[in-house]
């Protein structure tokens, strides 16, 4: 009997149940069964008006201005005038303005005709005209002539000591993306944090424009004024156009916009859907002169 007690309990010792491996989540791992999740920034909304500075004598003249620093003619001011009456109503939270006085006087008569509180200027010489070089002050005729005699377009033709179009494009984008990560730095805090599917995410970003087409000015949290000149303003619209792919308003009147300069004092506005290295852009006015019908003639 002892021996029979023995070899059950040398046998009980000997069996090892069989090994399951069943591994178990730890605390620290998500359980994600649905599609897959990303936390995303949400983008802000801002509005940007730019305008070209008004008429000065050079101007009127046909003269090549860019950096020369030539003040606004009565009319000029007369221009800048109706845009800001035009714009009285706006709300602007900033405004900012190239150097050159032109420019500067423009902005100044805008502001003063704003019943808003309108906002102090900002000084920036990177919304500077172009560097026309050694044809600055001369008649936009012997302009073409010197280009004629290079063999190339007045509008590709880079006048001796002048800057290129590439690098004035360059710097007025430079301001631009400085211009939007500015806004949305003091602005982030009201775009919450949010965790959606990632699928929706690439369908909102896709749906970007078709978003903005539903809002209007009253959705922006910021309203930004930019008064600068217009060769630069216009390789800044042939950017936002052409690269970020902002569509052309449905309500403008020339064949091909972006060839072509905005009149003095025009308008361009945009609503600026962003988030850093992501844009969306929905242009409302593009080189918009309907104030200036409201300008006294001007003296031949």
């Amino acid at each position: 009997m002892k021996s029979e007690i023995e070899g059950c309990l040398l046998s009980a010792l000997c069996w090892c149940p069989v090994s399951l491996d069943i591994s178990l989540p730890s605390k620290c791992e998500e359980i994600n069964t649905g599609p897959e999740m990303k936390k995303a920034r949400q983008p802000i909304v801002f509005a940007v008006t730019f305008v070209r500075h008004g008429e000065t004598q050079a101007n009127k003249e046909h003269r090549i201005q860019g950096h020369l620093d030539i003040p606004l003619s009565p009319h000029g001011e007369s221009q800048a005038l109706q845009a800001g009456v035009r714009m009285k109503d706006t709300a602007f939270s900033r405004a900012y303005s190239s150097d050159l006085s032109r420019a500067y006087t423009t902005c100044q008569i805008i502001l003063g005709e704003n019943c808003c509180q309108p906002p102090s200027i900002v000084v920036d010489e990177i919304l500077r005209e172009r560097n026309f070089g050694s044809v600055e002050g001369v008649h936009i005729d012997e302009f073409r002539s010197q280009a004629e005699a290079e063999g190339k377009s007045w509008t590709d033709f880079n006048p001796p000591g002048s800057e290129s179009l590439g690098d004035l494009q360059a710097r007025m984008v430079k301001f631009f993306k400085e211009m939007c990560q500015s806004v949305y730095d003091k602005n982030k805090d009201s775009a919450r944090d949010d965790v959606i599917e990632q699928d929706k995410m690439v369908e909102a970003e896709k749906n970007g424009v078709e978003d903005l087409q539903t809002m209007d000015l009253s959705d922006a949290v910021e309203h930004l004024l930019v008064v600068g000149h217009g060769a630069a303003l216009k390789q800044l619209y042939i950017h936002l156009h052409s690269t970020l792919g902002c569509p052309l308003p449905p309500q403008h009147t020339h064949p091909q916009p972006l060839t072509v300069i905005s009149p003095n004092s025009g308008i361009s506005q945009y609503l600026v859907r962003y988030m850093p290295k992501k844009y969306n852009l929905l242009c409302l006015k593009l080189h918009d002169g309907d104030h200036l019908q409201h300008c006294p003639q001007q003296e031949s």
